[in-house]
């Protein structure tokens, strides 16, 4: 009997089991938070960096200096704490982290994890944890986060974030869909780039007659940092159709006369380097917004990276 190859052993395992953990793209963001409102809305890593291994007992701390305008009030928040390499010696275990703001525990309101998804050497857990930040931002504020272990685990922090979407009497009017999750990507061990592709679904209605201007945002560690560099290692896309069949000169030739009937593609979209692990990547995609059922999807390409989030800002005219 002929063996299966790499590539045809990996894509039966993905169609036999296709909620297991894997480098493809598997795992879509989780909507959050959607909500049309006169605000805004920040992203902060405070000064947070890559931790290196954590050893129990051992702490991390980040510091958010106050961030929120003058008269602005939280409508929806989360702090984020994105982690990789959960072990004890070789054996893959998920992290045990007590996390306090200014002092005061705070409990978790989701934990997200993926891995290759192969027994293989440093076959690890990766994840993000999520914690109702219940704070104002007008403040500044600390977070700190302990290995609490019982034993020798191990973890690494690739940093932390705070979210905060906001309302503002002397804002526009503004529509926000918010996703969280993790999802690992990488290009490599039989998984080719489409099939390392994660997706985010924006699925509110928008009034596209109204529409002033759209942004994505996109956050997902590791993204944008290798060791060596990779062209084109990762690629955002954006209400992107799927394959037209055509020679590429042609549809780049039509993507050219028709630049909003098909999408938009970047590559080497995330910006990360050694001590700030976690890439993130804006984007106008007021262009290409349709009025449901908007998509955006992150290939890797030999980059290596742990899609997380994603912010869709949709501003209408007054």
């Amino acid at each position: 009997m002929r063996s299966c190859s790499p590539a045809l052993l990996v894509l039966l395992l993905l169609l036999a089991a296709p909620a297991a953990a894997t480098y493809a793209g598997d795992r879509p963001l989780t909507p959050v938070y959607a909500g049309t409102l006169h605000g805004g809305y920040l992203y902060s890593q405070g000064n947070s960096t890559y931790s290196g291994t954590l050893e129990p007992g051992e702490t991390y701390a980040v510091r958010f200096d106050a961030l929120l305008p003058d008269g602005a009030a939280v409508e929806f928040g989360r702090l984020y704490l994105y982690w990789s390499w959960s072990k004890q010696g070789q054996e893959a275990v998920y992290p045990s982290i007590a996390v306090s703001i200014d002092g005061a525990p705070v409990e978790s309101a989701a934990r997200y994890v993926d891995t290759k998804g192969f027994v293989s050497k440093n076959d690890f857990f990766s994840g993000v944890d999520a914690f109702d930040a219940g704070v104002s931002g007008a403040e500044p504020i600390t977070l700190t986060a302990t290995n609490t272990a019982a034993g020798n685990a191990t973890f690494v922090l690739q940093g932390a974030a705070l979210l905060l979407v906001y309302t503002d009497a002397g804002a526009t009017e503004t529509m926000f869909q918010v996703l969280e999750g993790a999802d690992l990507l990488y290009a490599a061990y039989g998984i080719t780039p489409e099939m390392a592709t994660g997706r985010m679904i924006f699925d509110r209605p928008i009034d596209t007659a109204r529409v002033a201007s759209a942004e994505l945002f996109i956050a997902a560690p590791s993204g944008g940092y290798t060791s060596t560099e990779v062209p084109e290692k990762n690629a955002l896309s954006f209400n992107r159709g799927g394959e037209s069949g055509l020679p590429s000169f042609i549809q780049a030739i039509l993507d050219i006369i028709f630049p909003t009937a098909n999408g938009k593609t970047w590559t080497d979209v995330l910006d990360a380097d050694e001590a700030r692990q976690v890439g993130t990547d804006r984007r106008d995609v007021t262009v290409w917004l349709r009025p449901a059922g908007n998509l955006a999807e992150l290939t890797d390409n030999g980059d290596y990276l742990l899609l997380s989030n994603a912010v869709l800002e949709v501003r209408y005219s007054s």
